[in-house]
């Protein structure tokens, strides 16, 4: 090889080296930046959940009644209801329901069919008609309507069939409750997201985002949960809790 061509190559290969390490240069830089950015914009956050109980008492009262006629007739026994039923509605209020809280269904009737030797049912044969019609009260005086639940089986002693479902509980201010308790659970989330920060040297900063769960409505003393959330109707008083998930900013 002639010296010109020997001087040509080495060019050649020094070129060709120094382009490699700007690249690489180039490489490490722009990751650095990458991360650099990474880590300056990397969100710091806590998040807890926080929780408030409260005790309430039920304001209203909703109870069902019904009156029940069974006769192979059913001009009998739709009789026989429509002398029942007028006496159902005096006994509950001349416990001092008013009328404006007493609501009665329309008639309901069912055939009843016998079986055969065999316990098969006979769908050609009606042994009686079932007519039968509910009684419903809605009240805010509950010690009045739990008193007329309770008594109403008096009447069977008067020969009428009558029953009596076990009253329901309501809390109506539900809206106003879920506010209460959304504000006691973040506060609560709050103080806990405070505590972790203060014991690992951290500030708390602002609330970066909160969820609050459904709340769960449990008869006295009851802690269940479901994820659809509970609301219990079987007791006066309740316990109610809400749940909220919030996290925030550390520095």
């Amino acid at each position: 090889m002639n010296p010109t061509a020997r001087a040509e190559l080495f060019f050649l290969a020094r070129a060709l080296i120094v382009g490699m390490a700007i690249v690489a240069a180039a490489g490490l830089v722009g990751r650095a930046a990458v991360d650099s950015l990474r880590i300056h914009h990397q969100e710091k956050r806590i998040t807890v959940t926080g929780s408030a109980t409260r005790r309430i008492r039920s304001d209203s009262i909703v109870w069902e009644a019904s009156v029940r006629s069974q006769d192979p007739s059913m001009t009998a026994a739709y009789k026989k209801l429509a002398s029942d039923m007028p006496v159902l509605v005096q006994f509950v209020e001349g416990h001092g329901v008013p009328d404006a809280e007493i609501a009665t269904s329309s008639t309901a009737v069912s055939e009843v069919h016998p079986r055969d030797q065999n316990g098969v049912f006979q769908d050609q044969v009606i042994a009686s008609y079932i007519v039968e019609q509910h009684l419903t009260v809605t009240s805010k005086d509950i010690a009045k309507v739990e008193k007329v639940s309770r008594e109403v089986t008096d009447l069977l002693d008067r020969g009428i069939y009558v029953h009596s479902e076990a009253p329901l509980y309501i809390y109506t201010n539900l809206s106003a409750l879920k506010i209460q308790m959304l504000a006691d659970a973040s506060r609560d989330a709050r103080a806990r997201a405070e505590q972790i920060a203060t014991n690992t040297g951290a500030a708390l900063g602002g609330l970066l985002a909160a969820r609050m769960g459904v709340l769960q409505i449990n008869p006295a003393f009851s802690t269940e949960v479901s994820a659809e959330g509970n609301n219990d109707k079987t007791t006066l008083d309740k316990d109610v809790l809400g749940v909220v998930t919030a996290s925030f900013a550390v520095r």
